[in-house]
């Protein structure tokens, strides 16, 4: 299993669930590129190891991978993410041993940076098997992949099973991800700046860390919302923080499948998303049934449904139960079974042309 690194973010937690199950029964390496420092529980049953590669450079990655190949021999590999999937498929080709390589994409195709998007349309038709978050994702590479490829869902991280939470929520509005461009916080502000002098008893907090942090303080400061709008920065168990709150919001525009709103649901939040690409958010959120699906950075329509949501004490009820179905439905066990079993597929396909 390789990837970039085992720091904070959804994929990596997809990675660290998956990895713990796989191990039940098999022998499993996770390789992350940069080091072994992980934000996410990994069983002592998954051999850790670390690139300790400065800078992502591609080349030195390529060697640590192509050397792990040679002296560890699995029977297949697993890469997450467009950077590792290069990587992995690189090594791959100098390596003198031709291991099995499934490519896992895990963001929007059309984000990635043009030297990305190079390496990708020369190498992943090398690929053996592929793994994609939505049918957009996997459509986007229809003309480019030679093998087999699937849609499978992310493991939901058992920690987010627990029982739903008893009692008078907190007026609290929460958002959890990486202060950037692409998860636009700032609709959700200003979208909650339109109705705060009417609930001036509710808050707004914006859980996680990035490039946007002063930028998105500043628009606080000029909306003078700083008593109810807060930049909580990243916290490790993040469901201690928001299990409690009274409804979550995903203002992004783009997205996977966005673990948050998973998780977020999972503890029964009612829950908003903007229904952007590549799919993720309606994946999940069946319209107006166990949440409500809004257009990207319409700013009025988020506002509205925020309003509706708060004096509509009987619509959160019947959204946090019908939220809460994705414990079954996104299981960690269920869907881990699911990737192994295409992950055996193609090592025995493999084994066969060989």
């Amino acid at each position: 299993m390789i990837i970039p690194g085992m720091r904070s973010g959804g994929a990596e937690r997809v990675m660290a669930t998956l990895c713990n199950e796989l191990s039940k029964k098999n022998q499993v390496r996770l390789v992350a590129l940069k080091s072994t420092d992980s934000d996410y529980e990994l069983s002592t049953l998954v051999d850790f190891a670390g690139g300790n590669v400065k800078k992502q450079n591609i080349f030195d990655s390529v060697k640590i991978v192509s050397k792990q190949y040679s002296t560890w021999k699995p029977d297949v590999t697993v890469s997450f993410m467009t950077k590792a999937n290069i990587v992995a498929l690189l090594a791959k080709k100098i390596s003198a041993y031709k291991v099995p390589v499934v490519i896992a994409e895990r963001a929007n195709p059309y984000y990635a940076a043009n030297y990305l998007k190079i390496f990708r349309k020369f190498l992943y038709p090398h690929a053996d098997g592929a793994v994609f978050q939505t049918e957009q994702a996997k459509n986007y590479y229809s003309n480019i992949l030679k093998c087999e490829s699937v849609v499978l869902k992310n493991p939901l991280n058992s920690n987010f099973s627990a029982d739903i939470f008893q009692g008078e929520r907190r007026k609290a509005i929460v958002s959890v991800g990486r202060l950037s461009k692409e998860k636009n916080q700032k609709l959700l502000i200003e979208s909650f700046n339109k109705i705060a002098h009417k609930f001036p008893e509710y808050v707004v907090e914006i859980y996680g860390e990035g490039p946007l942090r002063n930028e998105l303080q500043r628009l606080i400061d000029i909306k003078n919302l700083n008593s109810q709008v807060k930049l909580m920065g990243r916290k490790k168990d993040i469901q201690k923080y928001i299990r409690d709150a009274e409804m979550f919001i995903l203002p992004s525009n783009s997205e996977g499948m966005p673990n948050s709103l998973l998780e977020a649901m999972a503890l029964g939040l009612p829950s908003i998303a903007t229904d952007c690409p590549i799919g993720g958010p309606a994946f999940i959120i069946d319209n107006k049934i166990n949440g409500i699906l809004v257009p990207m950075n319409d700013v009025d329509v988020l506002s509205a449904n925020i309003e509706n949501l708060i004096n509509d004490n009987k619509l959160l009820t019947t959204f946090s139960k019908e939220a809460r179905k994705v414990t079954t439905d996104f299981s960690s066990t269920v869907v881990c079974s699911q990737w192994e079993k295409y992950i055996n597929r193609v090592a025995l396909g493999n084994r066969k042309n060989d």
